[in-house]
């Protein structure tokens, strides 16, 4: 009871210990280490300039045992410039932030029961393959903005946001499944902007080939859930013939250089976002369009024969149907993909604006087709759209 309060954690007798350990921290995740230096300023200005000063690189490993770690290196193929990046990654299971929670049962519970959600919500779930028979799904999802619950405290308002995402054999059984939350914390009067628009939310899961049910519950607090449903057929796929991807229709397109990022976020999530020739495509959660909206369509083709030969003729192309009478109302001809090719990458991302001005409003179904040279043509992918 007589001992002295220690207010201050005990100084190591080593400082240098400390800064071998920062340094290796630093190097190993990409960073720097300041220290030994009283120019406070300069060094948050080189902080400043690293984070808006940065390349983000990914590739596709191969398959490894869960728990195994890599060793990455990044070079230059120009001399005279140093690079500071990650050292390497391990493989781990994604984190299931529910884990152990009631939250998560009360909410497995809305996912597989019948009750109907009391919130509106929307959904699109499209995929595109990631390794032979192996497809990352793109989900969004979007409810009304004053339909997340926040608590006011200390002049901010808060909200927890919680996902939960199951994807239902037909016995059953779970085929894959994801959970997600997001804490948000806003100012007055973002909040006020927040409620007055509708809350999107994106993300992606790895599925294998095969026919699914999907259901996403969102909770926010209190009573009141979202709840959509849809089947979700992930077709075979080989890796050795032409195939295509899902179809994602958008209005939301972006310069890749213009969109603000933050750095950790974006190395941390395991997420690819959708690109084409420097522009990022964000999904929509419902395919509603209004008459005047420029629609993009983005997919993806997979051309095994990229690998191997120097030149490959591929074009790809839509048509679109009238769904009350079955009647075609447009098709674009066959549209050359050589300007998205990526030489040595059978992955081939492309976009094709969706021609709508002669078109009445209506419900409509696009049907995307791909063929090569060697007249190797690629399962059609359909999707549904209405025009107001």
């Amino acid at each position: 009871m007589n001992q002295p309060q220690i207010l201050l954690p005990k100084i190591p007798p080593s400082t240098t210990e400390n800064q071998q350990v920062m340094q290796m921290l630093a190097e190993g995740t990409g960073g720097f280490t300041i220290y030994n230096t009283n120019d406070l300023l300069g060094g948050l200005q080189k902080i400043a300039q690293e984070m808006n000063q940065f390349y983000v690189l990914g590739y596709v490993p191969q398959e490894s045992k869960e728990g195994s770690c890599h060793t990455l290196r990044v070079k230059m193929n120009k001399g005279g410039m140093d690079v500071r990046s990650r050292s390497g990654y391990c493989n781990v299971r994604p984190t299931n932030p529910l884990e152990g929670k009631p939250l998560e049962k009360t909410m497995e519970a809305q996912a597989g029961g019948t009750a109907t959600g009391t919130i509106q919500a929307t959904m699109q779930a499209p995929y595109f393959y990631s390794a032979p028979n192996i497809a990352r799904v793109n989900l969004s999802m979007e409810i009304p903005g004053d339909a997340v619950l926040f608590n006011k405290d200390k002049g901010k308002y808060h909200a927890n946001v919680n996902v939960l995402g199951i994807a239902y054999k037909p016995d059953g059984s779970v085929g894959a499944r994801f959970s997600d939350t997001l804490n948000l914390e806003l100012e007055k009067d973002d909040w006020k902007d927040f409620t007055k628009k509708p809350y999107k939310y994106q993300n992606q899961f790895d599925a294998a080939a095969g026919n699914y049910k999907l259901a996403v519950v969102l909770s926010s607090g209190g009573e009141g859930f979202a709840k959509m449903e849809a089947p979700l057929q992930i077709e075979s796929y080989t890796g050795d013939k032409l195939t295509l991807g899902g179809v994602v229709l958008s209005t939301n397109i972006q310069r890749v250089d213009e969109i603000p990022t933050d750095v950790d976020a974006t190395l941390l999530e395991d997420r690819k976002p959708l690109i084409v020739k420097g522009m990022q495509i964000t999904p929509a959660a419902a395919y509603q369009f209004k008459k005047a909206d420029n629609i993009l369509l983005y997919s993806e083709l997979y051309e095994p024969l990229l690998k191997t030969e120097s030149s490959v003729k591929l074009l790809a192309g839509y048509r679109i149907f009238d769904k009350a009478t079955n009647k075609e109302v447009f098709f674009s001809g066959g549209v050359p993909m050589e300007g998205f090719v990526e030489k040595g990458n059978a992955v081939v991302p492309f976009a094709l604006k969706v021609e709508t001005k002669d078109l009445a409003p209506g419900n409509y179904r696009l049907v995307l087709l791909a063929v090569d040279g060697k007249n190797t043509q690629a399962p059609q992918r359909p999707v549904e759209f209405s025009l107001n």
